[in-house]
């Protein structure tokens, strides 16, 4: 089999089981196969693939034809320009997910033009991948970041990219607020499971290929921010606030359980125009 022939070969499969993006997730396969650029499959197209290339090939593609997502087969996803190993024991992060951190670097480094030198801690709760931590110990590394997260497995693959990325976070296994009680932070950032029971039976297949826990927000998604604003207030210092992702019709609901609390609420759309994070204070 050439380059180009493995090309269309994979593009035509994957479009019979219905994958979107067909060519482009056929070309990628192919140049992680290869070692290669996608640009420099083109420029080859008239090599011949050996016969372990094509059988790693014909696999991966089978493997995308079956809904498994793209990334878990290339084990990597990119966040804030940083390329994160993921595998099935973690979601996979997402291009909405960088506002919270973009939000969160222009809070800190505001403090910072004001002349307020201190120590930041931050955390990071259900942590997942590490991608929020990591992105903040990345770009802020002045801050004191520590990310927690229920699933043992998933602070395994965070420790791992903390490694592989060269940045320090302190890593806690415990439920919810539990790793963090009895400190105050100056922030807390979140991406938690906010999808509702009736959103997530609706999902491509794809999604249930990541775990449900890192969807799943009860039967109205709310279930996290409920919890998260009657232990915020014990969890802040005086001047902490809160960021957190929401779904894109949450926004009003969000607001309301931590004005409720006594928090003043601000809400940021994502690129598309959705609300997609709040800053709580």
């Amino acid at each position: 089999m050439k380059v180009l022939e493995g090309m269309h070969w994979g593009e035509a499969r994957l479009l019979e089981k219905g994958i979107d993006n067909a060519r482009f997730d056929a070309d990628l396969l192919l140049a992680r196969v290869l070692h290669v650029s996608r640009d420099r499959l083109y420029l080859d197209c008239d090599l011949n693939l050996s016969e372990q290339a094509e059988a790693d090939y014909r696999e991966s593609i089978l493997r995308r034809a079956d809904h498994e997502p793209l990334q878990y087969i290339l084990k990597c996803q990119e966040f804030m320009g940083l390329a994160f190993y993921v595998d099935q024991r973690v979601l996979i992060p997402r291009a909405d997910s960088e506002l919270l951190i973009e939000k969160w670097l222009e809070l800190v480094r505001a403090e910072e033009e004001q002349g307020q030198d201190r120590l930041i801690k931050a955390v990071d709760l259900c942590t997942g991948s590490g991608a929020l931590a990591i992105s903040m110990a990345h770009y802020y590394p002045k801050a004191q970041v520590v990310g927690t997260d229920l699933s043992q497995d998933a602070l395994d693959v965070a420790r791992e990219n903390a490694v592989r990325l060269g940045v320090s976070v302190q890593w806690r296994h415990g439920d919810f607020v539990k790793p963090i009680q009895g400190e105050r932070w100056d922030y807390i950032v979140t991406n938690p499971p906010y999808v509702t029971v009736q959103e997530y039976g609706q999902c491509a297949l794809e999604i249930f290929r990541e775990p449900s826990m890192a969807f799943l927000g009860g039967q109205d998604g709310l279930d996290f921010y409920r919890s998260l604003s009657e232990e915020a207030r014990s969890l802040l210092t005086p001047q902490g606030k809160l960021l957190m992702e929401i779904g894109w019709n949450q926004a009003d609901a969000v607001c309301e359980l931590f004005r409720m609390k006594g928090f003043e609420t601000q809400v940021f759309p994502d690129l598309a125009g959705r609300d997609r994070v709040i800053i709580a204070r």
